[in-house]
């Protein structure tokens, strides 16, 4: 019989770009979003041109977009995986937004053959 190489844990979110994940690529191009409009009207309004505006709102939306990626993958460099998740969590727990007992302290689990 043929034994396959089964993986005991598969990462749900692999690294895309930089060791940056395919949710935190999301989420910085929503983010990014807002630039695109700064850049857009502030562009119109100084040069009186639409297509100005939008040529400007692109490359202001690709800039924020790789800055982004780049400023995140220099953030996670060298740290645990799932690291932004966990400050994420801490942010929330800090702010009661939901409660995060976990991250701060171990727990002991009943045993199912007691």
């Amino acid at each position: 019989m043929n034994k396959a190489f089964i993986p005991n844990r598969i990462d749900r979110d692999p690294p895309v770009i930089v060791g940056v994940t395919g949710p935190e690529v999301y989420a910085i191009a929503w983010l990014s979003l807002p630039a695109f409009l700064l850049f857009a009207i502030i562009s119109w309004s100084l040069f009186s041109s639409v297509v100005g505006g939008l040529f400007a709102g692109v490359v202001g939306i690709g800039i924020t977009l790789f800055g982004g990626v780049l400023v995140l993958a220099k953030i996670k460099r060298n740290k645990p995986p799932h690291y932004i998740l966990h400050m994420k969590l801490k942010l929330f727990g800090m702010l009661k937004i939901s409660p995060t007992p976990f991250l701060y302290q171990s727990e002991r689990f009943r045993s199912t053959r007691d």
